[in-house]
């Protein structure tokens, strides 16, 4: 099964137990009053303060990071941020790095994590990405797999 067939079937799968409203957009600074942060804190506790958030949000816009959010009932649901990185090896071609999915936990179960993905995925194709990466605890890689991705290599980190 092709990576668009896996995502287009898991989703199809996911909102037919439940369907909710939802619409996948790119993130605008109005999103920091509609529960981002919220939604965020399901990774890490994001404490900000609105000017804070706000500032680094403009940060991300000038560094070229996309955040998108899904939207129920004008709230936001979850998010997802890419960013897409041109190489200089494989003839200059792009890598989409995608980050910081999260779902709020009220709607965790309910395919807008999976949207998000899709969304990120079709915003690398239209670029022209040859691949897309992404880093995830170890617990939610079966929800990653099913949706195309597999493990490849190994990642390593410092914390500075």
């Amino acid at each position: 099964m092709n990576l668009t067939r896996s995502i287009a079937y898991y989703i199809l799968k996911r909102m037919s137990e439940e369907l909710l409203p939802l619409t996948v957009r790119m993130m605008d600074a109005t999103d920091l009053r509609r529960g981002f942060l919220a939604a965020l804190s399901v990774l890490k506790p994001a404490e900000l303060t609105d000017e804070q958030a706000l500032e680094v949000f403009r940060n991300r816009m000038q560094a070229r990071v996309q955040t998108y959010v899904a939207l129920i009932d004008d709230r936001i649901a979850g998010t997802a941020s890419l960013f897409l990185e041109p190489k200089f090896i494989h003839g200059g071609g792009i890598v989409g790095h995608i980050e910081d999915v999260a779902t709020h936990a009220a709607y965790q179960k309910h395919g807008v994590g999976a949207s998000l993905v899709a969304e990120l995925l079709s915003v690398c194709r239209r670029a022209g990405c040859y691949k897309v990466i992404l880093d995830c605890d170890e617990q939610v890689i079966p929800f990653y797999e099913k949706l195309g991705f597999r493990r490849w290599e190994h990642t390593l980190r410092i914390d500075l």
